[in-house]
């Protein structure tokens, strides 16, 4: 009876109790990790369904016809939908696919494009870009042009004209590159120097179009193809262009006016400042490209790219908008041509972003409060 009494209250082995608790541990991290992903599914069903109510009466109050939309949270999808038509004469639905103008998120790829440059040491950020542009100059003025860096230009904060531009209807005659810089056009859109170059920040599309010049100047390349060679296809972005060809206009969205009336398409020298057409699911490849290897540029290059500048008060960087308003930094920019209106941003630190492309002139009204959704519903993912 001893001897059994014995056996029975022996002590278990430090080996066997290490075990167990680590059994247990790993037991409360399952656990953990379920009730974390039922509250993160519930959270996102949550998002979905605010976005499936709210979308549709806003598009309805402001002659939206369609729009393509995408939350990414932790490096996955958590909402992704087409609302409305792709044209609606025809009644063609809207589907993920469709291609959109998102006129000024053109200057974040060019951007990037300037930046493969000086990777590749081809171009120096603090050089004047004269050293690089040879075909056009800007006009004498009473301002030093010489000043004018290439960082200065991808700043905003290079002194010149021309906030933004008008497009030229399908079948007329573009001008040069070089013609629209001196205004030589049927726009009358010239770019001067109107202030000392890194005095003040404003905004100016031609000063992007100065660097579409040095692109090709420095590339020997169009600039159509050299975006396509060194940004699209790495990134397998293979529906996107700065080339309206008979491919991009079969896919694409009909763009409308802020009455909903439809609209053309519209063309553009400026390519790099207004240009660019894309898709949603393009789009999300890019935005990836922000947090993970890629191979068209470091994330050394990223950082610096989506820092703020002085002068801008930490708003802009090198071809990126920074917002700090919601309680968390996002970098991205926004685009808005006749007919269009898109945004982009990202949390790159969480790998999170909210993208939306519209193909309506009043598009800003529906992608604000959905922005502001976003940011309210990632905040609250923290409590």
């Amino acid at each position: 009876m001893g001897s059994y009494s014995a056996r029975l209250y022996v002590c278990p082995s430090k080996h066997k109790t290490t075990e167990m608790k680590q059994i247990i541990l790993m037991a409360i991290s399952i656990v953990t990790l379920c009730v974390q992903s039922i509250y993160s599914q519930s959270k996102t069903e949550e998002l979905s369904e605010t976005f499936e109510k709210m979308i549709p009466d806003l598009m309805e109050q402001h002659h939206i016809v369609g729009l393509n939309m995408a939350i990414i949270e932790k490096g996955n999808i958590a909402f992704k939908e087409s609302f409305g038509y792709a044209n609606k004469e025809e009644k063609i639905k809207m589907d993920l696919n469709k291609g959109f103008n998102i006129g000024s998120i053109s200057k974040t790829f060019t951007a990037w494009a300037v930046m493969k440059l000086v990777e590749q040491g081809k171009i120096t950020l603090d050089a004047p870009v004269w050293d690089y542009v040879k075909k056009w100059h800007v006009k004498p003025s009473q301002f030093n042009a010489d000043k004018i860096t290439v960082r200065k230009l991808l700043q905003h904060e290079a002194g010149l004209s021309l906030h933004g531009y008008d497009g030229y209807l399908p079948g007329a005659d573009l001008p040069t590159l070089e013609e629209s810089l001196s205004g030589n056009n049927v726009k009358k859109q010239v770019v001067e120097l109107i202030m000392e170059p890194g005095t003040k920040w404003q905004y100016s599309g031609g000063g992007y179009t100065i660097l579409q010049l040095m692109i090709e100047e420095v590339s020997g390349m169009s600039f159509e193809v050299f975006m396509k060679k060194e940004i699209f296809t790495p990134l397998k972005m293979k529906h996107t262009s700065f080339t309206i060809n008979k491919k991009i206009q079969k896919n694409s969205a009909t763009g409308y006016d802020k009455n909903g009336a439809s609209l053309p398409l519209y063309r553009f020298t400026a390519k790099a400042a207004a240009g660019l057409h894309t898709t949603l699911e393009d789009m999300l490849k890019f935005i990836y490209a922000h947090w993970s290897d890629n191979p068209v540029l470091s994330k050394e290059s990223i950082a610096i790219m989506t820092k703020g500048s002085d002068l801008s008060k930490g708003d802009y960087g090198l071809g990126y908008m920074i917002m700090g308003r919601f309680g968390f930094e996002i970098v991205g920019h926004g685009g808005s041509n006749d007919g269009w209106e898109a945004g982009f941003m990202c949390n790159i630190e969480s790998k999170s972003a909210f993208i939306i492309l519209t193909n309506g002139s009043d598009g800003e009204k529906l992608m604000f409060p959905s922005l502001k959704t976003w940011a309210n519903w990632k905040n609250n993912l923290k409590k």
